[in-house]
C-alpha cells in the first residue's frame, strides 16, 4: 500500500494535465501512486497520458459529471494513507510532498493540509482561510476581494491553522475521508473544499496551510482558460449561495441573494463607467452570473 496517493481530476485539459503529472513525477517520493480522474474528456487526455506517462493510472468516467464526481471517483480508486487532491493546472514544487508528510507526522490530529499556493510569478494566492461570511462573499461577488491581499500580506502567518484550505492542492488522511467525505456533488464547481474542510473540523480534525509545501497554481485555467476572469462567476456565485444556504439557512440565503445581485450590478456599472468602449467577455459573464442569481431556484 502506498503512503501517498495523488489524485488529479481533469476535463479537457490534456496538455495541462501532462505538464502537471510530469512535475509531480519529478518530485514524487518512492511510495506514491499517481491517479488521473478523467471526467469524460473529449480531447484525448487518457490516450496522451497512456502514451507519455504510462506509470500513471487513469480512472476514466464515461461522461462529464463535474469536478466533485471525478475527484470522488479518483479518491475511491486510491489506496494511500494520505491522499492529495491536485488540480490539473497546478505544479508541485520541489519538497512540497515531503513538507506535507512532515506536517502530518508532527500532528496526529492534523486531518487536512493545504499547500501554499503561488502564482506563476511567485506572488501568493489565497490558499485558505476562515469560515466564509456574507461580507467575505460580497467581496468576491463585487470584485473587491483582491483588496484583501493588503491585509493578508500584513497578517499572514507562514504556517497556520485555518478553517478550510483550497482544493487546488489539498492533502488529507484516509480517516478524514471516512469521517467527512466524499465531496458534495451538488456544487457546480466551487466550495467543495470549504464544505469538506468544515465537516472535518466538526469531526475533530485540525486543518492547516503548510508554508513549505509550495505549489504553483494557474488560477482558473481548468475552467476559465479563454475568459478574462480567473474564475467562472456564474458557477462561483451560485455555489457560494448554495453553501451559505446550507450553513446559515434559507432566510440568510434570501437576504444574501439580494445582496449578491446588488454587489454584482454595482460591479458591472463600475466597469461600464470606467471603460465604456472596452470590449471583452468579462461584462457578459458577469451579466450571466447575475441573471442566474435572479432566476435560479433556492
Amino acid at each position: 500500500m502506498p503512503d501517498l496517493s495523488v489524485v488529479i481530476p481533469t476535463y479537457d485539459t490534456a496538455a495541462m494535465t501532462l505538464r502537471c503529472v510530469r512535475a509531480l513525477l519529478a518530485s514524487m517520493p518512492p511510495s506514491t501512486e499517481a491517479i488521473v480522474a478523467d471526467d469524460g474528456s473529449r480531447d484525448g487526455t487518457a490516450e496522451l497520458l497512456a502514451r507519455e506517462v504510462p506509470s500513471v493510472r487513469v480512472v476514466r468516467l464515461a461522461s462529464n459529471r463535474g469536478f466533485a464526481t471525478a475527484a470522488n471517483a479518483g479518491v475511491a480508486a486510491a489506496t494511500g494513507n494520505i491522499v492529495l487532491l491536485l488540480n490539473s493546472d497546478a505544479l508541485v514544487g520541489a519538497g512540497a510532498l515531503h513538507a506535507l508528510f512532515a506536517a502530518f507526522d508532527a500532528d496526529a490530529r492534523l486531518g487536512i493540509a493545504g499547500a501554499r499556493l503561488l502564482n506563476e510569478d511567485g506572488t501568493p494566492q489565497w490558499s485558505g482561510g476562515r469560515t466564509p461570511t456574507l461580507a467575505w462573499m460580497l467581496g468576491v461577488v463585487s470584485g473587491a476581494g483582491p483588496l484583501a491581499r493588503l491585509v493578508r500580506r500584513r497578517n499572514a502567518a507562514p504556517s497556520r491553522a485555518v478553517d478550510w484550505v483550497s482544493g487546488a492542492a489539498m492533502a488529507f488522511r484516509r480517516e478524514v475521508w471516512r469521517d467527512a467525505g466524499p465531496l458534495n456533488e451538488r456544487f457546480l464547481f466551487y466550495c467543495q473544499d470549504i464544505d469538506f474542510c468544515l465537516s472535518a473540523r466538526r469531526a475533530g480534525w485540525n486543518v492547516r496551510i503548510v508554508d513549505d509545501a509550495r505549489v504553483v497554481h494557474g488560477l482558473g485555467r481548468t475552467i476559465a482558460a479563454t475568459r478574462a476572469l480567473p474564475h467562472d462567476p456564474e458557477r462561483l456565485w451560485s455555489d457560494l449561495l448554495t453553501w451559505g444556504r446550507d450553513a446559515y439557512g434559507r432566510t440568510w440565503a434570501a437576504f444574501a441573494r439580494i445582496a449578491f445581485v446588488i454587489a454584482a450590478l454595482l460591479r458591472i456599472g463600475a466597469r461600464i463607467v470606467r471603460s465604456p468602449l472596452r470590449r471583452d467577455d468579462t461584462t457578459p459573464a458577469l451579466w450571466r452570473a447575475t441573471r442566474r442569481l435572479l432566476y435560479s431556484v433556492s
